[in-house]
């Protein structure tokens, strides 16, 4: 699972790298964001508008707990997530997430980023209504795949990071083709990556200690 992420990209930023239309509400500079909190995700609209807007982290689902992540495996093969999986795509920009590692008495957190600096993870969003029809909340959750070599010391999964072109695929409305979908929801390539060890989540550093960096 991830733990938390943390998005301190500037509004202008996303724009350009996720081509968005509108600006509903969007938060920087944020070091750590926990799941049940507010995350910005890019969404398409019917009208074909990329937006940028506020969800809670964690659909809200009826029949279970808040669903935070999402595995691969287990989204695609789940007749509940399919309607979702096929109309209610989504990106979760980030700047890097979070795992803890405890020793004894000692936790110390590993924050993995990208080289290249803000990315996209795959989503899936949803809308919660109240029970009187009255309240209305937008919740997403981020989908998981298979571990790559720097992060499986550490945990069997990781967030989908996504490329442009997968981006642009996951995006689309008229993509429907789920093992198309599922497929590049694959481990990034570890070299295009970095990790730093922190002492918690909220420590404003980006550099630090390297850890199990393969370059």
């Amino acid at each position: 699972m991830c733990q938390s992420i943390s998005i301190l990209a500037d509004v202008n930023e996303l724009v350009k790298q996720f081509r968005i239309d509108r600006l509903l509400s969007y938060s920087s500079n944020r070091y750590e964001v926990r799941p049940t909190e507010s995350v910005s995700a890019v969404m398409m609209n019917k009208k074909g508008e990329r937006i940028l807007d506020e969800f809670r982290w964690g659909l809200m689902p009826f029949w279970a707990k808040d669903a935070v992540c999402g595995d691969r495996d287990s989204i695609f093969t789940n007749v509940v997530f399919e309607r979702i999986v096929r109309k209610q795509r989504c990106i979760i920009p980030c700047s890097g997430f979070y795992i803890s590692v405890t020793e004894g008495k000692e936790t110390e957190w590993i924050k993995f980023k990208m080289r290249s600096g803000t990315f996209g993870i795959a989503g899936l969003y949803d809308v919660w209504r109240a029970p009187s029809g009255e309240e209305e909340l937008r919740t997403c959750m981020m989908l998981m795949t298979e571990a790559n070599s720097l992060v499986s010391p550490y945990q069997r999964r990781m967030p989908a990071i996504l490329d442009q072109d997968q981006t642009e695929m996951w995006l689309q409305p008229e993509m429907k083709d789920s093992r198309l979908l599922r497929s590049i929801l694959r481990p990034v390539d570890d070299l295009l990556m970095v990790a730093n060890v922190l002492s918690s989540p909220a420590e404003k550093l980006e550099s630090g200690s390297d850890v199990s960096v393969f370059v």
